[in-house]
């Protein structure tokens, strides 16, 4: 089977649509939306133009997907069930390309939830079952925008702390990490979530989204850097008599940068007190390395116990160790070139709780950087945001029809008619297509061809103005 077959790229049961609309029907005009009622208060869309890359652009119809397609729904669903004829139309007179438009708003953009992000209306009137044929695929864009918006929530809130308890911003870009690549439900998954994280923070371990930049967004500028680390395979190496002995041996034979210490492969506490009193082997090589060329970094990681208590342990500790003073607010900072890494089950929730806690016991939130795997990658789904694609509207017999639904949960009632999307005293707002105002919706794709190509910079500028917004 072709890996990519665009007729097979949907829900079953759309298979089946293409009898069910009414006669006449020419066009089907529908939209997507964060609905009110999501997490946060803003969507950051992004991830479109993957989409269109990997999947819709060019000719990517062809005589023998359809009739593979064709077999598979007759096995699947039944005989006589797959629209063979009006996928064969695109092939033998549209050239295989998908004749759609879609219009969206820029991607890294950030839009007040309940507003249209996208609209998606067909081009040709023998293909009025196309529109949401292709919604399955399209409204993946969900996951991308998703991850993107809770790793801008995530800015904010580490800007906040840094603005409330006085601290120097330069490592805000690197406050967050990805460390979520093992924990991705696949490997497409952590390329698009990894990069989305992308757009606000520079740190990550998820190699792969590297390729997202130069593959699908004309950019082949680096935005994603790490630094030399441990884990407990190395750090249990010697064993629990051995720990200290491999922690200098660790240390030792660090290269010059950042080195990040997993420290609770058996009593954190136990580690900080070799690694942060003075007489002690560990604390005077720790030093040695601080003091062998500016920039250096030693930077602690627990990885378990409750993340609150734990973290203003470990900072009280480091702190008496390496000293501390006070910022023009009041609050300490460590006086050495070290740090401390959270990493352990977080979510957006429990950074906001650590980084309260610390502002509470007069810690500044430069002090601490904190890593996300499962909390970028899997703990997001497509209620998060309360993503939805919904048909609006329909043409037939020459005459527009508004349509939508309204069930009794009416934060699912759905929009009627064309919109377009126009900003006013700075907030965006979805209005009828005939009102005033600038569309901020632009065309992106017709009948096969991408007509935007966004760099991955252009994208990333316009979702870092967002971490200057209120928090949500």
């Amino acid at each position: 089977m072709y890996e990519n077959n665009i007729c097979l790229l949907t829900d079953s049961y759309k298979i089946t649509h293409h009898y069910f609309y009414p006669k006449n029907t020419e066009r089907v005009y529908s939209y997507m939306e964060s609905r009110t009622g999501s997490e946060f208060n803003k969507t950051i869309f992004y991830g479109l133009q993957y989409i269109l890359k990997k999947y819709m652009e060019g000719c990517v119809v062809t005589r023998e997907k359809v009739l593979e397609a064709e077999k598979v729904i007759n096995k699947h669903i039944g005989s006589g069930i797959f629209n063979t004829d009006g996928w064969l139309y695109i092939v033998d007179e549209l050239g295989g390309k998908l004749p759609v438009e879609i219009k969206a708003v820029a991607e890294g953009t950030p839009v007040d939830v309940g507003n249209v992000l996208m609209t998606v209306e067909n081009t040709d009137k023998e293909c009025y079952w196309l529109t949401n044929y292709l919604e399955s695929l399209l409204l993946q864009v969900w996951y991308p925008s998703t991850v993107a918006t809770l790793s801008a929530e995530v800015k904010k809130v580490c800007n906040f702390y840094l603005d409330v308890t006085g601290s120097c911003k330069d490592n805000l870009p690197f406050m967050l990490h990805d460390f979520g690549y093992r924990g991705s439900s696949s490997n497409e998954s952590s390329i698009l979530g990894g990069s989305a994280h992308l757009l606000s923070f520079s740190g990550t371990d998820t190699l792969t989204a590297l390729t997202i930049p130069c593959n699908y967004y004309n950019d082949d500028n680096m935005y994603g850097y790490s630094v030399q680390a441990t884990e407990h395979s190395v750090m249990t190496s010697m064993g629990k008599k051995g720990e200290i002995k491999q922690a200098i041996n660790v240390v030792e034979q660090a290269r010059d940068g950042v080195l990040s210490m997993v420290i609770d492969s058996y009593n954190y506490r136990n580690f900080l007190l070799n690694a942060c009193s003075k007489g002690y082997k560990l604390y005077e090589t720790i030093c040695n390395f601080l003091n062998r060329t500016e920039g250096n970094k030693v930077v602690f990681r627990p990885d378990s116990g409750e993340p609150v208590s734990t973290t203003i342990d470990c900072l009280e500790i480091i702190g008496e160790g390496f000293g501390t003073y006070l910022n023009d607010k009041g609050y300490k900072v460590f006086d050495a070139n070290v740090g401390l890494l959270w990493g352990d089950g977080l979510d957006y929730h429990r950074i906001r709780d650590i980084l309260f806690g610390m502002k509470s016991s007069g810690w500044a939130a430069e002090n601490i950087i904190f890593g996300m795997g499962g909390g970028i990658h899997t703990n997001v789904n497509r209620d998060t945001q309360r993503n939805a694609f919904k048909c609006s509207a329909q043409l037939r017999d020459g005459k527009w029809y508004d349509i939508y639904k309204k069930p009794l949960d009416s934060s699912k009632k759905s929009k009627s008619g064309r919109f377009k999307l126009i900003m006013n005293n700075g907030r965006y707002h979805t209005v009828k297509i005939s009102d005033d105002g600038e569309d901020c919706l632009r065309p992106v794709f017709r009948d096969g061809e991408i007509l935007v190509e966004d760099s991955f910079g252009d994208i990333r500028r316009r979702a870092e103005c967002y971490i200057n917004h209120p928090l949500s």
